[in-house]
């Protein structure tokens, strides 16, 4: 999580973009013009197989970092969709901003504070998929990060979890009778 420091200066020179329920903070090909901060809401990433099945690649709730973050600093079509889940805000820094900030100290090492968040975020993700069976990669999220199942539902958060969604329930039902939650 960013530092409430970090939180702050960021805040003070974005401006703030609303997205409703279902519309799009980037689309598939496009070119992420913005990287931001959650103010509020819930939005996640998602790429589709060539069976239009959508495969969640990430959760965003307050707070979060959000960005196709290779597309915004290479301005290259954007390999996924960050779609909201529901009505959301953003802090959002445009890539020009970004740009002109970068050149001052101050700035650049506030940019590292979030690329090195993403880069976390996605190492965490990515060890876990590796190494963790399906209810460990479970239990390590909820306990990363409580709040997912308030904000999204179960189809999602298995989806994130490369798993299926009656195995979800399966694991949470058998954790809910040994008295694991």
């Amino acid at each position: 999580m960013l530092s409430p420091e970090t939180l702050q200066k960021l805040i003070r020179i974005s401006t703030i973009i609303t997205i409703k329920r279902d519309d799009h903070f980037v689309k598939e090909d496009d070119i992420c013009r913005y990287i931001g901060i959650v103010k509020s809401g819930t939005l996640y990433s998602y790429f589709e197989d060539s069976d239009a099945n959508t495969l969640v690649n990430e959760l965003y709730s307050k707070q979060s970092v959000i960005t196709s973050y290779r597309s915004f600093l290479y301005e290259i079509p954007s390999p996924a969709y960050i779609k909201a889940y529901s009505d959301a805000e953003i802090y959002a820094v445009e890539k020009s901003v970004y740009r002109e900030l970068m050149q001052y100290q101050e700035w650049a090492l506030i940019f590292k504070e979030i690329s090195d968040e993403l880069f976390t975020n996605k190492c965490f993700k990515e060890t876990s998929l590796i190494k963790l069976k399906a209810r460990e990669r479970y239990l390590a999220l909820m306990q990363n990060r409580p709040r997912l199942e308030q904000d999204f539902p179960q189809h999602l958060i298995a989806s994130y979890l490369k798993i299926r969604p009656e195995t979800l329930s399966r694991i949470k039902s058998l954790d809910l009778h040994q008295g694991h939650k």
